[in-house]
């Protein structure tokens, strides 16, 4: 007997809970999220939760399941467990074309504690290279504050 199919632990595991939810949103039309799976074709490939476990294994604590390709089904080579942040790079833009996504992103305008301006599409991932606070990061827009000497602001037509 396998620690997957033991009942008591598949029941009560976080990998068995991803597993369920992940079948229910491509196969339950009732799911409040099917629309974004299963309603726009992403199937759930795997025959159990044996061979889910065994090609996946058990999750990492803070990580979540994920699909490499966004578009791709639930299927081996296509799942992994990943972080909070990887899982933000990979998600696809709702209900706008790609190119309109990125014409209405916001963009920044991020100066330096050298003075040097750069511009930025994303805060999250400049932050995170450069030891900064989003959110302190944030509040400087008004322009009241420095955050560890950096300040932003929302670019105009950029």
């Amino acid at each position: 007997m396998t620690l997957a199919s033991t009942t008591k632990w598949r029941s009560k595991s976080p990998e068995y809970k991803a597993y369920q939810d992940a079948k229910s949103r491509c196969t339950n039309v009732n799911h409040r999220l099917w629309f974004y799976y299963g309603g726009r074709g992403i199937r759930f490939l795997f025959t159990s939760f044996d061979e889910f476990i065994g090609i996946i294994g058990t999750r990492p604590d803070n990580f979540t399941l994920d699909r490499i390709d966004n578009n791709g089904n639930y299927e081996p080579m296509n799942v992994r467990w990943a972080s909070k942040s990887t899982q933000m790079s990979n998600r696809r833009a709702y209900k706008i074309p790609w190119r309109e996504a990125v014409e209405k992103a916001k963009t920044y305008i991020i100066t330096h504690p050298d003075g040097k301006k750069e511009t930025i599409f994303n805060m999250a991932k400049f932050c995170r290279e450069h030891n900064l606070h989003k959110g302190n990061l944030h509040s400087t827009i008004t322009g009241k504050y420095a955050h560890k000497g950096y300040r932003a602001q929302l670019a105009q037509g950029v």
